[in-house]
């Protein structure tokens, strides 16, 4: 399959396209810049700019959506907003008027409202999953609820498969040994505003939107992605009562399982994660 992958030059897109390559797939690697380093084919597209990114996607089979602003940045809510929902609407449009029915969208469990919150929202039940509420209020989880919003009327107007896999903080083995991972870990009142203690291993990651972009889905998915455990050394029960004494968990939460409940990916995509922070050992 010929695919095209947005922001292949990023960290989680150079994962991408390393898995795919490995996995026989022709890749076409599209950046806002020209990317020198490239191990595929590089076009270069601006998302925000509808011609650039048709002319990017011409004879792909299927698009990886990878590109966006990944975070909010002080002072500048307005260009994210804008660049995350302009372009899904130029990629998704682009692939639409080009018979491309297959598409892959990088979402984030931003949209919870849990993590970058102004005012924090505060989870509903635990195990997390898809059905769970969404309430942020900026403007990168606002950017990533209402592209869910808009790959809901894109799939439904061109007929087309899209995947938006909501993925957490994407970690590799470099971050495992860095110094405020590791002080993180002893220090789980960070985590509890930071991704509820997710986190996703990079290559199971790009593991994830290749089991995504060969999947066989009709119409628009959304569906979590995160590691089976938490980056916590504290029990995931014992995390829920200490700052979420309210919260019943629906289900027990064995050992350090993940507060997210994953079992979409498991059933549509036959993805499970292979990879933790507690392995000893893994090149990334």
């Amino acid at each position: 399959m010929k695919i095209g992958v947005t922001g292949a030059e990023g960290r989680v897109g150079q994962y991408v396209v390393r898995e795919l390559m490995q996995h026989n797939h022709e890749v076409i690697a599209i950046s806002m810049e020209p990317w020198g380093e490239s191990p595929t084919e590089n076009r270069v597209a601006d998302i925000t700019q509808y011609e650039q990114v048709y002319e990017a996607f011409t004879g792909c089979d299927a698009i990886i959506h990878l590109a966006s602003i990944p975070y909010p940045i002080p002072g500048q809510d307005p260009k994210v907003f804008h660049t995350n929902v302009t372009g899904l609407f130029n990629v998704e449009l682009a692939a639409g008027n080009q018979d491309i029915k297959k598409v892959v969208v990088a979402s984030s469990d931003c949209t919870l409202g849990i993590t970058f919150s102004h005012q924090r929202t505060e989870p509903v039940y635990f195990p997390i999953d898809e059905l769970h509420p969404t309430a942020p209020d900026n403007s990168y989880g606002l950017s990533k609820i209402v592209g869910e919003q808009v790959s809901d009327g894109m799939a439904k107007r061109f007929n087309m498969s899209i995947i938006s896999l909501r993925i957490s903080a994407v970690l590799n083995t470099d971050t495992y040994k860095s110094d405020w991972f590791i002080q993180d870990l002893s220090n789980p009142e960070r985590g509890v505003t930071d991704n509820l203690w997710t986190y996703i291993d990079a290559r199971d990651c790009a593991r994830a939107f290749r089991c995504a972009v060969e999947a066989d889905i009709p119409g628009h998915e959304v569906i979590h992605i995160t590691a089976l455990d938490t980056r916590a050394t504290v029990p995931s029960m014992e995390l829920i009562s200490r700052f979420f004494p309210n919260i019943e968990p629906r289900v027990t939460i064995e050992g350090n399982h993940t507060l997210h409940d994953c079992s979409k990916a498991v059933r549509l995509l036959s993805f499970t994660p292979q990879f933790s922070w507690r392995d000893s050992n893994g090149n990334s």
